[in-house]
Formats: structure tokens, sequence, C-alpha cells
């Protein structure tokens, strides 16, 4: 079934529980979206109808859900599950959105990272694929999008620590585990990048 989409303006919502849900338009007051009790927001996404919307689990792998198959409306959305396949144990950890040339920083929290294209983590089956190689006890941090004249990777640890080192010491990899970005310490974490 090959429909064709408008390219139009979207803001995808992801909630930290799992809810996905779609609203026309840019420049949305983030302040007026209805969160469920206890939930609220992982990631709002201004993005367009034509782009994929790339979800990460906690265990690394990456799904790849059409932005016009997301449900509009004013409601709560739907459970993401809905549109992607889960394994057992897995949740949805970040959310991304753009064109697939688009370069991005991605790291676990485990200390190691690689820069990736999102066409990279784009799967076709409902199922997605492996992208990130993470330890049992490591989840993805929030991948950034890597703009003109950015050169340089922070590092935040959980201690506070932040390391700043050239962005050409990273490898550029479509999948794996990647280089180290931060040496950690016992129970500490990278936090952000």
């Amino acid at each position: 079934l090959n429909r064709t989409v408008p390219d139009e303006p979207l803001t995808v919502t992801v909630s930290r529980h799992g809810w996905i849900r779609s609203r026309q338009g840019h420049g949305l007051d983030g302040t007026q979206f209805a969160w469920k009790a206890g939930d609220g927001p992982l990631a709002i996404l201004e993005t367009r109808t034509v782009h994929p919307v790339v979800v990460l689990d906690t265990l690394g792998r990456a799904y790849t859900i059409r932005a016009s198959d997301i449900p509009g409306g004013r409601g709560d959305g739907v459970p993401v599950t809905t549109l992607i396949d889960l394994p057992p144990g897995a949740k949805v950890a970040q959310a991304i959105s753009g064109v697939p040339e688009q370069k991005y920083l991605v790291a676990g929290t485990g200390g190691y990272g690689f820069v990736a294209t999102l066409e990279d983590m784009v799967s076709r089956p409902r199922t997605g694929k492996t992208f990130m190689t993470l330890n049992a006890d490591e989840e993805p941090v929030l991948p950034v999008v890597l703009a003109p004249g950015f050169d340089h990777v922070a590092a935040l640890s959980s201690r506070g620590r932040l390391l700043v080192f050239p962005l050409a010491e990273m490898r550029e990899v479509p999948r794996g585990r990647g280089v180290i970005i931060i040496g950690l310490d016992g129970e500490e974490k990278l936090v952000a990048v």
C-alpha cells in the first residue's frame, strides 16, 4: 500500500509511560498538552508528516513509526505498543524525528557512544532492529542532533563530572557500542551528552 502523504508540519508527543499522539503544526504551547495522572513528557518532537519517528527502547533497539500513522486529536493518544512490538521487559527510552540523513550523537548510560544517521536507526518491521549494544544496566541517553558548528562533545556524569573533547574523536558507525565517551566509576552513569 503506497499512499502519498502530504508534507505538513506535525508535533509528536511521547509520554514517559509510552503514550504517543500527534498534533498539526509547530510552535505549539507545550503547557497546553494534557498527560495522564503520574505521566508526563518524554519527547515533544517538531517534525513533518513525511519524516520517520524513531523510538529507542531500554535494550538499545530502534523502531520506526511513520509520523503520518500517529493518531491525532486532543486525547491521550495511543500506547506506542499499538504501533511497534517491544520485547518483554523493554520500555520506550527515547524518541527522535527528522530527515533520514540527519546525524546524531547517540550514547548509553554506560559511557559509550557513536555518531549515526537517523537512516541508520530506521527499520521496516514492527519488531525494530538492534541498534545500540548496551549492557543489562544501561539504557540510551537522549540523542543529540549534530548541527553545523557543533564540533565538541560535552559528557555529563551522574556525579557531576563534565568532560569536553573534539567531536572528531567519535566514530561514525551504523550500529554497535561505539567508543568510550567518559570513564565511569562504580555506580556512576552518563546522564547526558
